[in-house]
């Protein structure tokens, strides 16, 4: 995979955010490594998908083996922040046509991070997303790599979130300052913690900050 422009923020007050976040994230349970990770919002254009890469890119550069997977089956965004094509991917594989270890991609900016993209879009996500595949593919997954970061769409506006954050270890929740509404952040968590999901934090992006242009705070 080529590198790619506006594949992930230059600017260091953004690189330090993130890593940030990594670090909050490893010390966030001692008791439980937190491994599987579901990045999600309210709604749309928050800047969950940058977080998702960023985040893997940052656990990737700690020398720990990364899988970043877009779990957006309606509307998948990865592809389109990498600038790459969307043939192969998550769907294939759950749908019994491709096996898994060809339908993973290897980054090449990152040794230790690997991709897998959504693939084909289903006229069925939800479905899918919560078939026994899906959960013996994360399964799978778990044996082979450090963390597992999933992209996916606003918990908002549908339910696919929420029910991955059943097989995540920690939901992280994005969100846009002075873009997002109170009720639609206080529906969106609250439909994850119906299914017994647990939030690791919130992170704020696009905030207004004199030292920085992204903020982040943690639950």
């Amino acid at each position: 995979m080529a590198k790619k422009k506006g594949y992930y923020y230059n600017s260091s007050a953004y690189e330090e955010a993130i890593r940030t976040l990594r670090t909050n994230i490893q010390f966030s349970d001692v008791d439980k490594k937190i491994k599987k990770i579901l990045i999600t919002s309210s709604v749309p254009n928050e800047g969950k998908t940058t977080v998702s890469i960023n985040l893997a890119k940052s656990f990737a550069k700690n020398n720990f083996k990364v899988l970043l997977i877009d779990c957006d089956l309606r509307n998948p965004s990865v592809n389109k922040e990498l600038k790459i094509e969307n043939n192969v991917g998550l769907t294939n594989v759950l749908l019994k046509k491709r096996d898994l270890a060809s339908a993973i991609m290897k980054d090449y900016d990152e040794k230790n991070l690997d991709i897998l993209l959504s693939g084909p879009i289903p006229p069925n996500p939800a479905e899918i997303l919560s078939s026994n595949a899906m959960k013996n593919t994360i399964k799978e997954l778990e044996e082979k790599y450090d963390y597992i970061i999933m992209d996916t769409p606003p918990t908002g506006i549908i339910t696919d979130a929420a029910i991955l954050s059943t097989i995540s270890d920690g939901v992280i929740f994005v969100a846009r300052e002075n873009y997002t509404k109170k009720e639609q952040i206080g529906a969106a968590i609250e439909s994850i913690y119906k299914v017994g999901g647990r939030f690791i934090g919130v992170v704020m992006t696009f905030a207004k900050n004199e030292n920085s242009k992204y903020g982040g705070y943690y639950k």
